[in-house]
C-alpha cells in the first residue's frame, strides 16, 4: 500500500502525519525539544537533539508499517540556521527565528545599503530574523572554519540522505534568495562576503530522494515550509481565503500565485511550490510568551494555566494592558529594539489580571497584523481560517472571534502543516491537484458563539486603547 508522510519540524517539536490518498490519516505523532535561551537576545536550539527525535519518528513509522512504501515530504520552520564544516559537523547550535542578537548587524545593514535594496531583491524585510543580518553575526562571534550556512531541515536531510540541498521554498524565507531569478541573490552574497560555495544546492520543492531507516527504504520529498503548507494544510489554496496562524509565534498569510510588492516594505512573499507564493506578515509573541509566563507562575504548563485562569469565559475585562514584544518584533513595523511591558498595573490586581492582559493581547496583535495585511489584498477575502496550536483553543477562537468576524476553523484536523505537506506529496506523486484534494478536507466549521455584547464592547474598547499605547511604546 502506498502512504503519503508529512514530516513537519517546527519551533518546539517534530510532527509526523501519515494519510492515504484521499487524505484519511492513517497515523500520527510528535516529539518534542527545547529551546535555550541563556542570555537576553539568544533563542537556539540543538540540531542533534531535533535529529534524534526526528529519527525516533521515523523509527516507530518504519516497525509500524514496515509492508507499506512511504512517500515523505518535509516541512521545516523558517528562517533558522546553523554553520556546519566540511563534514557536515555543527559548529554552533541552531540559531531560530527568536533569536535577536544580530539586530546590531540588521543596523549596520540598514546604514550600508537602506532597506528597500533587500527587499526589492528578496521580497524579505530587512529584519535580524533573516539570513543577512545573521550571516554578518555569525562571521564575527563564531568560528572562521564555517564551511556551509544550512537551515535545520538542510542539516536533517544530510543527516539522513548524506545530501547538501536547499528547496527553493526554505531558501525564499531566508533573505537572501531572489524570487525574480529563482536563484540565490548574488549581489547580497557578496555584500555579505560569502559565495555559492557556503550554502546548498538549490532544488525545486518537487525534488526527490531516497533514505533508509533501519534497513527500509523512504522516498522523500524535499518539500516547503511551515507557514504556507498551513495555509495548504488548511485547505486555503483559493484566492478567497486568509489564514490567520496562531503557534509558538503568529501570522496572517494568503496564497496568490504571483509576487506582490508592499510599497512599505511590510509584507513578505514565501515560495510554496513551483505555482504558488505565499505571501503575509508575522509577529513574535504568541505561544512561546504563555509558555514563558506559565513557567514564571509556576504552572506545569501553558494549557493548565489558561485552563484555570479563562476557566470563566467571556471574562471580566480588566485594565491590564500588555505590549507582547518580549522578543522584540517583526511585522508590522519591524522594531527590533522595542521590549515587552505590562501597563496598568496597581496593588488591586492579580496574577488572574496579568495572565488575562498577556493572553489577550496575543488576540489584539493578531488583529494589528490581519489589518495591516489589508492593504495589500487585492480582493475579498471569505474564509478567514484560523489555526496552530492556539487556533485548536475553542477559548482563543472564541476570544478572537470578537475582534475578526467570520473566523472558521477545521475540526477534524490539528496538524495543518503536516497535512500540507502530505497534500504536497499527493500532488508530487499522484498528479492530484491541490484543488482536487480539496473534496477530502472537511468543510471549515465557523467559529459560532453566543456573544455577549457587553464583553464585545469593551474588549474593542480596550483593543483601541491597546492600539494607542503600542503606538506610544513602539517610539521609545
Amino acid at each position: 500500500m502506498e502512504l503519503f508522510g508529512g514530516l513537519d519540524i517546527g519551533t518546539n517539536g517534530v510532527r509526523l502525519v501519515l494519510a492515504d490518498d484521499r487524505l484519511k490519516i492513517i497515523h500520527q505523532n510528535q516529539a518534542y525539544y527545547k529551546t535555550n535561551s541563556p542570555a537576553e537576545g539568544r533563542a537556539e536550539q540543538d540540531p542533534n537533539e531535533i535529529y534524534q527525535a526526528t529519527y525516533r519518528l521515523l523509527q516507530e513509522v518504519v516497525n509500524k508499517f514496515a509492508d507499506d512504501k512511504i512517500y515523505l515530504a518535509f516541512s521545516s520552520v523558517m528562517h533558522s540556521i546553523m554553520g556546519v564544516d566540511n563534514k557536515g559537523n555543527a559548529l554552533s547550535p541552531l540559531i531560530i527565528w527568536a533569536d535577536t542578537r544580530a539586530r546590531g548587524e540588521c543596523s549596520n545593514l540598514k546604514e550600508l545599503y537602506g532597506t528597500d535594496f533587500f527587499y526589492k531583491n528578496t521580497a524579505c524585510p530587512l529584519h535580524s530574523t533573516y539570513w543577512p543580518a545573521k550571516i554578518s553575526w555569525m562571521k564575527k562571534n563564531l568560528t572562521d572554519d564555517i564551511k556551509l550556512y544550512v537551515s535545520i531541515k538542510e542539516y536533517l536531510i544530510y543527516r539522513l540522505s548524506g545530501l547538501w540541498k536547499a528547496d527553493c521554498a526554505i531558501a525564499s524565507t531566508s533573505g537572501i534568495y531572489n524570487p525574480l531569478l529563482n536563484d540565490y541573490d548574488s549581489s547580497i552574497l557578496k555584500k555579505l562576503g560569502i559565495s555559492r560555495d557556503n550554502l546548498s544546492e538549490l532544488v525545486s520543492t518537487n525534488y526527490q530522494f531516497e533514505f533508509k531507516i533501519d534497513g527500509k527504504s523512504l522516498y522523500g520529498i524535499i518539500g516547503s515550509t511551515d507557514g504556507p503548507l498551513a495555509n495548504l494544510g488548511s485547505g486555503a489554496i483559493r484566492d478567497d481565503s486568509i489564514v490567520l496562524t496562531a503557534g509558538s509565534s503568529s501570522a496572517v498569510r494568503f496564497i496568490s500565485k504571483e509576487l506582490i510588492f508592499d510599497k512599505q516594505a511590510r509584507v513578505w512573499n514565501y515560495i510554496l511550490d513551483p505555482d504558488y507564493y505565499v505571501l503575509g506578515e508575522a509577529t513574535n509573541g504568541a505561544g512561546l510568551l504563555l509558555n514563558w509566563l506559565a513557567e514564571i507562575f509556576n504552572y506545569q504548563n501553558a494549557e493548565d494555566m489558561i485552563k484555570e485562569n479563562l476557566a470563566n469565559f467571556p471574562y471580566k475585562i480588566n485594565d491590564v494592558f500588555c505590549i507582547p514584544t518580549m522578543m522584540g518584533e517583526r511585522g508590522p513595523s519591524y522594531n527590533e529594539g522595542i521590549r515587552g511591558l505590562f501597563y496598568g498595573l496597581s496593588l488591586n490586581h492579580s496574577r488572574q489580571d496579568i495572565i488575562i492582559s498577556l493572553y489577550e493581547s496575543i488576540a489584539f496583535y493578531l488583529k494589528m497584523v490581519f489589518d495591516d495585511l489589508q492593504r495589500v489584498i487585492n480582493q475579498q477575502r471569505d474564509f478567514l481560517i484560523i489555526t496552530g496550536g492556539l487556533g485548536t483553543s475553542p477559548i482563543f477562537r472564541e476570544l478572537l472571534s470578537y475582534l475578526i468576524e467570520g473566523l472558521y476553523y477545521l475540526p477534524e484536523y490539528e496538524q495543518s502543516t503536516a497535512l500540507g505537506s502530505v497534500m504536497l506529496a499527493i500532488k508530487e506523486i499522484k498528479k492530484v491537484s491541490y484543488l482536487e484534494q480539496l473534496k477530502f478536507l472537511p468543510e471549515p466549521s465557523p467559529v459560532l458563539i453566543d456573544k455577549d455584547n457587553r464583553f464585545k464592547q469593551n474588549l474593542c474598547n480596550k483593543y483601541d486603547r491597546f492600539i494607542e499605547l503600542y503606538k506610544k511604546v513602539s517610539q521609545l
